[in-house]
């Protein structure tokens, strides 16, 4: 384990769920959201993934997550992913602080893949 490695796994949080439960809350109907910037998500991400700043997250979580969206279903739960597991790993308070249900993928995209779940690139699809 290099340096890197380790500083990531000192500074994520703990808590997170396993690529195997975020699926589980996904096929319930949880939401996705990638909280990376907008290159990272275009080089790739997690199919039906939703781009979302974190600033957005932290001013109102169904602005940021449903926007406009018609069929936004808000009881749902929402799953916060990044590249490693720190960046969701600190977002989930913002989430959570406004009443809403929300984990994080712990090992983030890294941990995605590394189950043998596909990315796809290319933009976010554009809101409502």
């Amino acid at each position: 384990m290099g340096l890197r490695d380790r500083l990531i796994n000192r500074m994520t949080p703990e808590g997170g769920i396993s690529v195997d439960e975020a699926l589980q809350l996904l096929a319930k109907g949880g939401v996705l959201c990638d909280v990376r910037g907008l290159k990272e998500y275009e080089a790739g991400h997690v199919p039906g993934a939703r781009l979302v700043d974190v600033r957005e997250l932290a001013e109102n979580v169904m602005d940021a997550v449903y926007g406009d969206d018609p069929f936004a279903e808000p009881g749902q739960a929402i799953v916060l992913i990044c590249d490693t597991g720190l960046r969701s790993g600190h977002a989930v308070k913002l989430v959570r602080d406004q009443g809403m249900t929300c984990e994080f993928v712990d090992g983030g995209l890294m941990a995605w893949r590394e189950s043998g779940q596909i990315l796809i690139p290319g933009p976010p699809r554009p809101r409502r």
